[in-house]
């Protein structure tokens, strides 16, 4: 099987893909818009760079690329094309008049709360419209993206998950050992933020709703935020929220380096329980991990989220509240472990059932197969 990958490659989703079209001996040849992360790339693929340069004569950031798409399509000659997100090199391959297209369309159509679809740009509509078939990560989102869909175009929904063998429940000789490096003690309950920084994944809050809850916790509790080992200052976006933790909350906040995907299943193992509250998403791979480790969430209850097991299982805040954030995590952390055990369970049970790699990993290479057939 020929494949022409097009996508960011530093970015974890792709680089599970890759293993996995790896381990079934595919042919792959792998373009990104920069070379930055090109050591990531499977030993035996290809790999091309292609900047997006202005053309000299029309200005046009696309006209190169578009061009150096079609002469590798013409010299690879792959039986799929695989664009993850929805990107610039993308619509250039769009514009080369790649196929058959199938496009994994992960944050592209993330809702915020009160949305029923996404605020796309035209370029973004192009690209979707052009695709064979398109995958989405939530049950949520099949309705939105069948109707930017082209006529007889598949959508289908197929949630990256998680490696439930490797994610699973448990503290280790691993986990405690971080916890002694990070300066937190055994006895206490970690309440973690894994996900990336940015202003849209509400740490500002998640961070002002810890020092509102401090005083009510009845046991020693620590917030872990990952990915920022400067503190606070380095972020605009905390300046106006962190002062009022710094006067009340700020030696039990645990500013944790960034940590790659191999070590995150240790990461899970030191906490106590994991906090998500951004503005908007489509289907994070945090809640798919956390569900997989039985440990408890805290998340907003989003748009894409509904019809998922967060709705049974996560313990679910307004958006956009800090009181009601607050009130979360008191309830977590001060809730007896074996008041959750059974929802924990029944988390894991249907993260195995529906999100296990052992699961996916099949169905996304059954799909590729059929494209490549033409059925």
């Amino acid at each position: 099987m020929r494949i022409l990958t097009i996508g960011p490659v530093g970015v974890v989703a792709m680089q599970r893909v890759l293993t996995w079209l790896a381990a079934r001996d595919a042919e792959v040849w792998v373009v990104d818009d920069n070379d930055t992360y090109s050591a990531l790339v499977p030993e035996g693929f290809h790999f091309s760079s292609l900047p997006l340069t202005p053309d000299p004569a029309t200005g046009d950031p696309q006209a190169a690329a578009v061009q150096a798409l079609r002469r590798l399509a013409a010299q690879f000659q792959p039986q799929v094309v695989h664009l993850h997100n929805v990107t610039a090199l993308g619509l250039a391959g769009v514009e080369a008049g790649l196929g058959p297209l199938l496009i994994s369309t992960w944050g592209a159509l993330a809702l915020r709360a009160g949305q029923a679809a996404a605020d796309l740009s035209d370029a973004t509509r192009q690209v979707l419209a052009a695709a064979d078939a398109l995958i989405v990560d939530a049950p949520a989102l099949l309705e939105p993206a069948r109707a930017l869909a082209r006529p007889g175009g598949r959508v289908e929904w197929l949630p990256l998950g998680a490696d439930t063998e490797r994610f699973r429940p448990g503290r280790t000789e691993a986990a405690l050992l971080w916890r002694t490096l990070f300066g937190i003690p055994d006895d206490a309950f970690v309440l973690l933020s894994p996900r990336m920084w940015g202003a849209f994944y509400g740490h500002q809050t998640i961070v002002a709703a810890f020092a509102l809850a401090h005083p009510h916790f009845t046991r020693p509790t620590r917030l872990a935020l990952v990915g920022l080992g400067d503190g606070p200052q380095a972020l605009p976006h905390m300046a106006e929220r962190w002062p009022a933790v710094a006067a009340s909350a700020a030696a039990d906040v645990r500013w944790l380096p960034r940590i790659r995907y191999q070590h995150m299943p240790t990461l899970y193992a030191l906490s106590d329980a994991v906090i998500s509250y951004p503005d908007f998403d489509s289907f994070a791979a945090t809640l798919v991990e956390a569900a997989a480790c039985q440990l408890p969430v805290i998340t907003p209850l989003l748009p894409t989220y509904r019809g998922t097991f967060v709705e049974r299982v996560c313990t679910l805040v307004e958006p956009d509240s800090l009181s009601a954030l607050a009130e979360a995590m008191i309830q977590v952390v001060n809730q007896p472990p074996e008041a959750r055990q059974a929802r924990l369970a029944q988390g894991r049970a249907a993260v195995e059932q529906d999100y296990a790699d052992a699961v996916i990993e099949p169905r996304l290479w059954a799909l590729v197969e059929q494209l490549a057939r033409g059925s």
